[in-house]
């Protein structure tokens, strides 16, 4: 495989099988681990690898030079290239259409998919887990939610739901230095909900690892980052997407912020009420205003 600049890239599966008997028991668990979850490790460094497979950051850097690479860096860069060739937006568009090419109606082929995901959840959403996030999310006034490129969409999603409940909402839609204004805010009597899908950048590690510093609480939505920092969060709910190949599907994700928010909205019945009471008025009286200008 070659990359637009000409450069010949890898590919890590077939490269692990090709060598995976000359490698030793421990760089063995190594190979294993990235390709159960390459997409996610491949942005790790060796140190992180190291610390989840409790072994030494050394073993990790034998294991690049073993596959010929003259460091562990080198190994993740040339797997980082892979993976962006293969996960295009254009390619997962393609991907999908490729999918229904089958049908010419688009919109039922992807509505039964829609309806695929949803059933997948019935059994991956672990419903302990969502009776403790529901009731972490009890008797809290403020929440920050965070979430960066197409995560933004849901925590839009959740902001407006929840400032319709009267809460108070601190939105972390940002990757850059925007964010530490309003995570400086961050207390351990608040709750932080944070989307993340496929990838760790700097900006989840700082809002994750200041979070568990100062003991605020953590609600994680994810589809595959769960084995990689899923210790860093109180719950972790699973949202499949699709595949990562794939234009990815945002209903699950979505379905489980509805089932939250309903859960919420039943165990505080008497605040949250009362709040959306005067919602109505406020918007019968907008409507009298209106008219009065008409």
């Amino acid at each position: 495989m070659t990359n637009d600049n000409g450069k010949t890239t890898i590919d890590f599966s077939q490269l692990v099988t090709d060598r995976f008997n000359q490698l030793t028991k421990s760089e063995k668990r190594i190979a294993n681990f990235l390709r159960k979850n390459l997409n996610e490790a491949a942005f790790l460094a060796a140190s992180e690898i190291a610390n989840h497979l409790d072994i030494s950051e050394a073993t990790v850097v034998r294991f690049a030079r073993s596959l010929g690479f003259d460091s562990y860096p080198a190994l993740r860069s040339s797997i980082q290239t892979s993976l962006r060739l293969r996960v295009t937006h254009s390619s997962r568009i393609k991907s999908r259409l490729d999918d229904m090419r089958s049908s010419s109606d688009i919109f039922e082929r992807l509505t039964a998919s829609e309806i695929d995901y949803l059933g997948q959840a019935l059994e991956t959403v672990n419903r302990e887990q969502m009776e403790r996030a529901v009731e972490l999310m009890g008797g809290r006034q403020r929440y920050f939610v965070f979430g960066t490129g197409p995560s933004v969409s849901l925590v839009d999603l959740l902001e407006i739901r929840l400032k319709r409940f009267g809460k108070d909402v601190f939105s972390l839609r940002s990757s850059g230095r925007e964010l530490l204004e309003p995570l400086l805010t961050l207390g351990p009597n608040d709750l932080l909900i944070v989307f993340c899908f496929f990838s760790i950048n700097p900006s989840l590690r700082l809002v994750l690892e200041y979070a568990n510093e100062i003991h605020c609480p953590v609600i994680m939505i994810t589809d595959t980052l769960d084995t990689i920092i899923g210790d860093k969060a109180d719950v972790v709910l699973a949202a499949e997407r699709g595949p990562v190949s794939e234009f990815h599907s945002l209903v699950v994700p979505m379905t489980i912020i509805n089932a939250l928010l309903l859960s919420l909205a039943n165990q505080e019945q008497s605040q949250i009420m009362p709040v959306l009471d005067r919602l109505d008025l406020l918007r019968d009286k907008l409507k009298t205003f209106n008219a009065r200008e008409e």
